[in-house]
């Protein structure tokens, strides 16, 4: 028989969970290795990170920062981030695992290095494009990767960027001379291009967007199967890695809207595709009456796609939406007002979504774009405060 748990009672799951081994060595580094496991029972493959510092003396040191990174990874749900799905802390001995996504495929360098662009499906644009989307999505929730490596970001068999391990132990502190105790891995491949942040002793989001730039530049600059001709956003990449931070973007968001503006510079655009995107995005203009507060936008392509998606399912039936907030709330993440009077068909977002999905990512992310720049002009009404009596 149950008993019966009270508010803020601890409830103990006893019962073992086992798993087979699948790989006894998927590799490691100073923190611990990584093995491979598979759940018998839904029949999964998981990845397996254990902390076991190679010296004994810093285990407690750092046993913080491998705490740190759960909580961090349980934050972050975007599909170009490794999910995390259980974690087993042994705190009274200092380490810990964590399971988490398993991703097949290979790392950044590799994917580089094997890159032939006439028979690539998924480009080096893609592949930037994936990354800054995933770090604007880092920013925002007020994140600091400070690991960027070739080996901390895989792209899968399907050409989704993922970006793992969020740096346990990796502390760079002000260097009292000419090296510093973590030189190998600020300075990498004894580059003679560091941040100002290096001398300053200072790491910050701006930080992470130099070394990410840093490595993709040189991914490219070394690789012998391609160069920056194949590459389009080398403005950018420039940009990003300038050597003082005030001189970079603002921000990944920043970044996210110079690429929409680059690519609408070399985007060739046909009467078909302006009148099937203004035929979707003039009729939730017109729905869209104000906002009752300070705008905010959603403006990851694939939540909005999933989102027409759902408002396109619960509309199965209709020929025309039954309450046009199902397609405004795709864009629209505060609150508004809307007519419901204005009709709006469900043959147009049918055709407006299956349009969108055939774009690739950059022309995605610059539709977006112009849809929020278009929508962001409508005014912002407060309620009228309600008054006592």
């Amino acid at each position: 028989m149950a008993v019966v748990k009270q508010n803020g009672d601890i409830i103990p799951f006893i019962k073992q969970k086992d798993y087979i081994m699948a790989n006894n060595n998927l590799g490691g580094g100073s923190f611990g290795k990584t093995v491979l496991l598979q759940d018998p029972f839904i029949d999964e493959l998981f990845v397996a990170k254990k902390y076991e510092p190679a010296y004994d003396g810093i285990k407690e040191q750092f046993y913080k920062n491998f705490l740190d990174e759960i909580k961090i990874l349980y934050k972050l749900n975007h599909k170009n981030i490794v999910r995390i799905y259980n974690y087993y802390a042994y705190e009274n001995i200092f380490t810990g695992y964590i399971l988490m996504e398993y991703i097949d495929g290979k790392n950044i360098e590799d994917f580089i290095n094997d890159y032939f662009e006439p028979f690539e499906e998924i480009t080096l644009d893609d592949v930037f494009l994936q990354l800054i989307d995933a770090f604007c999505y880092i920013e925002a929730h007020g994140i600091i990767h400070r690991d960027i490596r070739e080996g901390n970001i895989l792209i899968d068999k399907t050409g989704t960027v993922k970006v793992i391990d969020f740096g346990i132990g990796k502390i760079a502190e002000k260097s009292d001379g000419d090296t510093d105790s973590l030189v190998s891995e600020i300075n990498r491949a004894a580059s003679d291009t560091l941040p100002q942040e290096y001398y300053d002793g200072t790491y910050t989001n701006l930080t992470d967007m130099f070394y990410l730039a840093e490595l993709f530049g040189r991914m490219i600059d070394n690789s012998e199967s391609c160069d920056r001709t194949d590459f389009s956003y080398n403005d950018i990449l420039d940009k990003m890695m300038e050597k003082r931070p005030e001189n970079r973007f603002e921000s990944f968001a920043a970044i996210q809207n110079a690429i929409g503006k680059h690519n609408f510079l070399d985007m060739k655009i046909s009467d078909e595709d302006k009148e099937i995107y203004q035929d979707f995005t003039n009729l939730i203009y017109d729905s869209l009456t104000s906002y009752m507060s300070e705008p905010r936008f959603n403006s990851d392509c694939s939540i909005f796609v999933s989102r027409l998606e759902k408002a396109l399912t619960t509309n199965l039936f209709e020929s025309v939406v039954q309450k046009n907030a199902d397609l405004i709330s795709s864009v629209v993440d505060s609150d508004y007002r809307y007519d419901n009077r204005v009709s709006i068909p469900t043959e147009i977002v049918r055709t407006f979504l299956d349009w969108f999905r055939a774009s690739t990512p950059q022309s995605q992310v610059l539709i977006l774009n112009n849809f929020l720049s278009k929508i962001s002009t409508i005014k912002v009404v407060e309620p009228e405060p309600e008054l006592p009596f």
